[in-house]
């Protein structure tokens, strides 16, 4: 069989044109996709960057269990003071939970002697700064919500007095209540929001300008102090302040899913020197 010499040319040309639009597809199709990867981490990245740690707050309901002092008497009110303690350690166990999920999916070993520091450091410097007026010292320290109430309050503030404040001392070590870890879209498991007790004596001391009299007022203070840590830079932001459950008061959900009560509940626990409900 005599087979046209053209076609022994053409069948190689065809054979170079097809792998050279194939490889032109491919070449397409990677840049495709690496265009796609890099618009991903660009638009991941601009998350990280537009995520303000500090428009977090406490918004929802967080247990605290009753002091052993505030119990009823066992012989007067037996269920009570087991719920009560049965809800105790049904809070201590949760928050060791949440402490070894958090490091077994964060990676991040938690630094809990730092981080209470940290927040003591905090709490003596947001109150001092709202006794000397001056809450532009410590605006990177606290959440919108918390800077908000403390303006608000500010304001309140007789104009021709000067206050003094003075923690004098830890009735007893500062704990640790609650650990709650903190998921934000788009962002590694980092944060973590705590709860520290600090039952405290403080002192208070309001000068009348004008007439140069003194008032000092010492008091013993009980305080509920909720923090968002970033685990992985160690950087505290007070997020506002709770009270102590009753007895009787049962487990609350541990998330708010209606966007306009977490907004009302942020706003509320923002305001840390607000009087406990009755």
């Amino acid at each position: 069989m005599n087979v046209p010499r053209t076609a022994c040319f053409i069948s190689p040309a065809r054979s170079l044109l097809r792998l050279f639009n194939r490889q032109r597809l491919f070449s397409t199709s990677r840049l495709i996709l690496n265009k796609e990867s890099e618009a991903t981490k660009k638009k991941d990245k601009n998350k990280q960057q537009d995520f303000n740690p500090r428009h977090l707050g406490v918004s929802a309901e967080i247990f605290i269990p009753s002091a052993y002092k505030n119990l009823p008497s066992v012989f007067t009110h037996p269920f009570v003071v087991a719920n009560a303690l049965v809800r105790r350690l049904y809070t201590f166990g949760l928050n060791s939970v949440q402490v070894a999920l958090f490091r077994f999916q964060s990676g991040i070993k938690p630094s809990f002697l730092l981080w209470k520091n940290k927040a003591i450091e905090t709490y003596i410097n947001v109150n001092t700064s709202f006794a000397h007026k001056n809450l532009q010292e410590v605006k990177g320290m606290v959440s919108l919500w918390v800077q908000e109430a403390l303006e608000a309050r500010s304001r309140q503030l007789p104009a021709n007095a000067t206050l003094e404040w003075q923690l004098i001392k830890f009735n007893a070590v500062p704990k640790l209540v609650s650990v709650q870890p903190v998921m934000i879209p788009g962002m590694p498991l980092e944060h973590l929001q705590l709860v520290y007790k600090f039952d405290t004596k403080q002192k208070l001391i309001k000068v009348n300008q004008q007439n140069k009299k003194s008032d000092v007022l010492d008091r013993d203070v009980v305080d509920y102090v909720a923090y968002l840590c970033d685990a992985a830079t160690n950087d505290m932001i007070l997020m506002g302040s709770l009270f102590e459950n009753k007895p009787n008061d049962k487990l609350p959900k541990s998330y708010e899913d209606d966007t306009k009560v977490a907004i009302r509940r942020m706003k509320l626990n923002g305001d840390i020197y607000r009087l406990p409900p009755e």
